[in-house]
């Protein structure tokens, strides 16, 4: 009788943690917003007026697949862009990462992703400067340094962050 109270316990243990788990990872999914909704927060953000909120709503809506990353898209530049796990098998921090050891060298990209990417930079542009024309000067330097702030743009003189502290 003793075992299956312990049994049962345990199952009914397991069972909690995976359901927290669960709906830890669903908390976490990344929620695509739409050009809808991204109009509207540029448009509290960078206090536009009418007109330009509309014109930003048409230009989002034309470049939703550059912006979101559309349907299959991915991480916004096109399906199987992701460079995959590394070598070592580990993600994000690698554990134990002593300052003298440095992390393995992700793959390379393939030429079709390196010429997606250039593609979905070459878009980006393109939506970049119907934007400056719809917004004004100030409102234009705003956006861009809201997306500096959130990673989206160029971070350094060359464009790449560079050496991580902890690294050199």
């Amino acid at each position: 009788m003793k075992k299956i109270v312990m049994t049962m316990v345990a199952l009914l243990t397991m069972t909690a943690a995976v359901a927290q788990d669960n709906e830890n990872r669903q908390r976490r999914e990344f929620k695509k917003p739409t050009p809808e909704e991204m109009t509207n927060r540029m448009a509290e953000n960078l206090k536009l007026d009418d007109k330009q909120k509309s014109k930003v709503l048409e230009l989002n809506k034309e470049y939703e697949n550059v912006l979101m990353g559309g349907p299959g898209m991915g991480r916004g530049f096109g399906k199987g862009m992701g460079r995959g796990p590394r070598p070592d098998g580990e993600t994000g921090a690698t554990k134990g990462n002593d300052q003298q050891k440095q992390r393995p060298q992700r793959p390379e990209l393939t030429d079709e992703q390196k010429a997606q990417m250039k593609q979905h930079m070459e878009k980006r542009q393109e939506y970049d400067k119907k934007l400056k024309k719809i917004l004004t000067d100030e409102q234009y330097k705003n956006y861009q340094e809201q997306h500096r702030r959130h990673g989206h743009g160029p971070r350094g003189p060359r464009g790449h962050r560079g050496p991580r502290p902890d690294m050199q």
